[in-house]
C-alpha cells in the first residue's frame, strides 16, 4: 500500500475482515488464560501487532474506495503526513505512542480515573449552580469531598487523588443506602450519580495500576538521583 489507490474494491471480504477475526480469536483465548504473564504475551506478540496490520489493511481499503490520505487521517487521528509515511514504509499503521516520563500524558496509567473524576467535578459544579444544599441532599453530602478531589488531581503523586476518591466513594455509598433519596433525583442529580458510578468502576479498575506506577516512578527517580550524585 503506497500513495496509489488500490483500485476498485475486490469482490469478497477484505483481508481486514480476516485480521479482525484473528484478533477476536486471540482476544477470546487470552481472556480464558489465568496466568497474567501469558495474557501479556498474547497481547504483546499477537493482538497488538495484528491490530496494527489490520489498521493498515483498513486504510488500504479506504484508499481503494477513493478516500484521500487527509480524510483517512482525520478519521483515525493521524496527520496526512504521518499516515502516508507509515503506509509507504510497508509496516503496520500505529496511532498511539508509549509514554516514558512523569511529565508525559497518562504516565501513571490513571487516564480513565482522571476522566471519571473530571466528569464528576463538572457535573457536581453544574448541580451547585442550579440547586442549594437544602434542595439537593446529594449536593450537601458530596460537594466538599468532590471539590477536594478536584484539587488533588493537580498533585503529581498518586496517593492524594486516591485518598480523595476513596472519600467521595465512601460518602456516595452512605448516601446510596437510601433508595428513596435516589428516586427523587432531578435530571442533573442523575447525571452526578452516573458520574459517581463511573468513578467507582474506574477506581476499582485502576487503583493498583496507579499506585504501582507511582512507586515505580519514585524508584526510578531515586535511582537517577543516586546515579548523578545529587
Amino acid at each position: 500500500m503506497g500513495d496509489r489507490d488500490r483500485g476498485s474494491p475486490a469482490e469478497g471480504p477484505s483481508h481486514t475482515v480476516y485480521l479482525l477475526g484473528r484478533i477476536a480469536e486471540e482476544a477470546q483465548r487470552a481472556q480464558l488464560l489465568e496466568d497474567p504473564s501469558e495474557q501479556a504475551k498474547a497481547l504483546a506478540l499477537l493482538i497488538q501487532p495484528y491490530a496494527g496490520w489490520a489498521l493498515r489493511e483498513a486504510v488500504g481499503d479506504c484508499r481503494g474506495r477513493g478516500m484521500s490520505w487527509a480524510s483517512i487521517g482525520q478519521e483515525i487521528g493521524l496527520s496526512q503526513a504521518v499516515l502516508s509515511r507509515q503506509a509507504r514504509a510497508n509496516g503496520p499503521v500505529v496511532t498511539i505512542t508509549p509514554y516514558y516520563g512523569l511529565d508525559s500524558r497518562n504516565a501513571d496509567g490513571q487516564g480513565p480515573l482522571r476522566l471519571a473524576a473530571t466528569s464528576l467535578v463538572h457535573r457536581m459544579t453544574g448541580l451547585a449552580l442550579t440547586a442549594s444544599d437544602e434542595r439537593s441532599p446529594l449536593l450537601a453530602k458530596l460537594y466538599i469531598a468532590v471539590m477536594a478531589m478536584a484539587q488533588a488531581q493537580a498533585a503529581l503523586k498518586a496517593e492524594p487523588l486516591l485518598h480523595t476518591v476513596r472519600e467521595v466513594l465512601r460518602l456516595a455509598d452512605e448516601f446510596g443506602t437510601d433508595p428513596a433519596g435516589r428516586e427523587a433525583f432531578t435530571e442533573t442529580e442523575r447525571g452526578v450519580w452516573s458520574a459517581l458510578e463511573e468513578l467507582k468502576t474506574a477506581f476499582q479498575r485502576d487503583q493498583g495500576t496507579i499506585r504501582g506506577a507511582d512507586e515505580l516512578g519514585n524508584a526510578v527517580g531515586t535511582a537517577d538521583t543516586t546515579a548523578t550524585g545529587e
